[in-house]
């Protein structure tokens, strides 16, 4: 397994804080272990209002964003670097994140220690309107992806899927879902959704399964949506009406897989270039997909459509995660220990050019878009681990 814990004990820098609350109206200036969700990006069923890591596939190319749906082709130049504020400072190890119409969640690790019993991880919550950051369930032990519907937070810690309600925090004794564990070996995904209008999760699980779990009643159900031979994991996932995409890894098949999200069809292998993803997003018109590490790692984009040759977008990278699209430009995390280069995009030319966007910081952490804006975790451990927005 190549996706080392190298990326979150690290030494990392302080950032200043400034709590200012969410802006998603504001314009914009424009490794690894982690992987973002979000829900369905744009299903009829959608449960709507709702996004996670990795934004929507709304992302880039929509009249929301002004977005082209291509990466800008403009200045060979690099840009200026973009002054970030710091939403919630002095976190141990934040991970991912998710967003709804009135709050920010925050999973904060603690620790990824695969041995730990007692977990002091915790979800958090930060009004988008401005206050406080609260704690709102604790107790998990390495909490990884997060997703939230109209009602509950769902989150994948080392021992499995739980689910937390908004209002109270309260969640069951044991998890919805048991078998969807060992989150520390990386590329986790949970991605809340609907189908036949009731609510689901879909969980790439790091390992070889991807899992659909009924999340209604006391005792919820879960059905196996595609399970690989064993040395395989499923890393990455979207959901975009009845399809499930993410990519599968080692055995003798990797590559780009599509799911029936209703089983109506058997999975299918799309793409069999695809042979080291670590987290992939949806365009409307193209897959953006990270793969590789230790100075292997690179950024692709490929046609929806089928057909082309995939897009080098960046290389020679030590662990590209989380691929996003904003008003037509592209930014990935890269897995580095405390620096500035830890979140990049993709200059428009000449090909193959990066450019670190501003804040420093310790990767990979969690990325999303949310409207015009970028917001990311910086996953230091200690007090030094912060959750910021760019610009």
């Amino acid at each position: 397994m190549r996706l080392a814990l190298l990326f979150v004990l690290v030494l990392g820098v302080a950032c200043s804080s400034s709590n200012r609350p969410l802006g998603p109206g504001e314009p914009d200036a424009s490794g690894p272990e982690d992987s973002g969700s979000r829900p369905d990006g744009g299903a009829p069923e959608d449960d709507g209002g709702t996004r996670e890591d990795g934004g929507s596939t709304d992302d880039g190319g929509t009249p929301e964003d002004g977005g082209t749906g291509e990466e800008d082709a403009g200045s060979c130049e690099p840009p200026p670097s973009v002054r970030e504020t710091i939403l919630v400072p002095g976190l141990n190890t934040p991970r991912r994140l998710a967003v709804d119409a009135t709050d920010l969640y925050i999973s904060e690790s603690h620790s990824l220690k695969p041995e730990q019993v007692d977990g002091e991880g915790q979800l958090l919550r930060l009004p988008r309107a401005g206050g406080d950051v609260v704690s709102v369930a604790k107790g998990f032990i390495a909490p990884d992806a997060i997703a939230v519907d109209a009602k509950n937070i769902y989150v994948l810690d080392q021992v499995g899927l739980w689910r937390v309600n908004k209002a109270t925090g309260e969640r069951g004794t044991v998890p919805i879902e048991s078998s969807v564990n060992n989150v520390t070996v990386g590329g986790t995904e949970v991605l809340a959704t609907r189908l036949n209008g009731r609510d689901v999760v879909v969980v790439a699980t790091g390992a070889r399964r991807l899992v659909r779990v009924d999340t209604v009643g006391a005792t919820p159900s879960s059905v196996v949506l595609f399970e690989g031979e064993p040395g395989t994991q499923v890393r990455g996932a979207r959901v975009d009406g009845m399809n499930v995409w993410f990519l599968v890894t080692g055995g003798g098949e990797p590559g780009l897989y599509r799911a029936a999200l209703d089983e109506s069809t058997p999975p299918q292998r799309v793409d069999p270039s695809i042979t080291s993803g670590t987290s992939l997003e949806l365009t409307p018109t193209h897959f953006l997909i990270t793969e590789g590490s230790g100075g292997s790692g690179r950024v692709l984009k490929v046609s929806r459509a089928g057909g082309d040759q995939a897009r080098v977008l960046a290389e020679g990278l030590q662990g590209p995660l989380f691929p996003v699209e904003l008003n037509g430009v592209v930014y990935f995390k890269e897995s580095v220990a405390s620096g500035s280069d830890f979140l990049r995009r993709v200059r428009g030319c000449p090909p193959g050019v990066t450019d670190a966007v501003g804040p420093p910081g310790t990767g990979p952490g969690g990325l999303i878009v949310d409207g015009n804006t970028l917001l990311y975790t910086s996953q230091e451990s200690g007090t030094r681990g912060a959750v910021g927005r760019v610009p």
